[in-house]
């Protein structure tokens, strides 16, 4: 009987076969009775949610989703239009302290439409001038991208939109006719001249749509219904609906309803002054944003919602203006 080599006998002991592959890449049927490796975090890419899939939803770690523009990009843009109103008061009082164009007297100076416009586009370009570098710092992209702008978009439902206009100007009439109008409003004493009718009607179409938009249906709307879906997830415990492809929101109707609703009011709001706060033309106004707030919602599109707003404005404008015979009778307007 041969005595077996102690070496080999050490070296059989020493070379088992590998019969277990890494963890890694283990199959998905591996046998139960192995050693169990904990799950990996993992990352949603729709909510961006991290946590194992075995783990509690309430313990588990979600990622914030990033949704521009939120509640706190619209307070940065409020306090730019304050910055810009401080400005304009300061040069004004600068102006009546050293006479600039012959300004002597308050009260005359807030009755001049050139004064009221020229202070009200100024307040809008400065908030402009400082929003640019701080919100493609903040966002990683352009205002108007962030925005949503898609001047694409309006310009391929530029038929749809012009006849969403010509129906608020059909409301508008309507309204007229059959809601309380005051007979002499604040906003028909700027019609004073010819020359500041047509400045009226070139800030009506241009500026004051652009720069209401932005304010209202740009940064108001979607911080609204990112607010609303936030207090939702934070109330149900619900996973977030994230972001789409471009990294927008994506909303619920029911966010939607309640952000047009909401910004709706202090738009007509703002023009409260302008139609001695009455409730008839404050209603017709508040019926009006209502509707540029789904054209910008349905079509995500800002510029969509201003081509509605510039069209609408354009078609009362053209109205006085046959009406006064090209501005040369101001007094029919009154």
């Amino acid at each position: 009987m041969n005595d077996a080599d102690p070496m080999d006998m050490e070296s059989s002991r020493s070379v088992e076969p590998i019969s277990q592959k890494p963890a890694s890449l283990e199959p998905a049927n591996m046998d139960p009775m192995q050693a169990e490796i904990p799950d990996e975090p993992t990352i949603d890419p729709e909510t961006g949610a991290a946590g194992s899939a075995d783990e509690p939803g309430w313990l588990s770690y979600r990622a914030p989703v990033h949704r521009i523009p939120n509640a706190a990009d619209a307070m940065v843009f409020l306090l730019l239009l304050g910055m810009g109103l401080v400005t304009m008061i300061g040069l004004i009082a600068l102006g009546l302290k050293l006479h600039w164009f012959g300004w002597r007297d308050t009260a005359s100076l807030l009755a001049n439409t050139r004064v009221a416009l020229g202070s009200q586009l100024g307040i809008y370009m400065i908030a402009m001038a400082a929003a640019v570098p701080i919100y493609r710092t903040m966002w990683g992209r352009g205002l108007m991208e962030g925005l949503q702008w898609r001047p694409r978009v309006a310009a391929g439902l530029v038929k749809q939109l012009v006849v969403v206009a010509v129906a608020c100007d059909v409301m508008a009439a309507l309204g007229n006719a059959l809601l309380p109008f005051p007979q002499h409003a604040p906003i028909d004493r700027m019609f004073t001249t010819a020359a500041d009718a047509w400045l009226l009607f070139a800030f009506g179409v241009t500026a004051a749509p652009f720069f209401e938009e932005m304010i209202f249906r740009g940064f108001l709307v979607p911080a609204l219904a990112t607010a609303w879906e936030w207090a939702g997830e934070r109330l149900t415990r619900r996973a977030s609906r994230g972001v789409d492809a471009e990294g927008f929101p994506v909303w619920s109707q029911g966010a939607m309803v309640f952000a047009a609703m909401v910004a709706s009011v202090p738009f007509a709001l703002m023009h409260a002054a302008q139609v001695s706060h009455a409730w008839g033309p404050l209603s017709l106004l508040y019926g009006v944003s209502l509707v540029l707030c789904v054209v910008r919602l349905r079509t995500r599109s800002l510029a969509a919602s201003m081509t509605v707003h510039a069209c609408y404005n354009f078609l009362l404008f053209a109205a006085m203006l046959v009406q006064s015979e090209g501005f040369r009778h101001l007094e029919r307007l009154q």
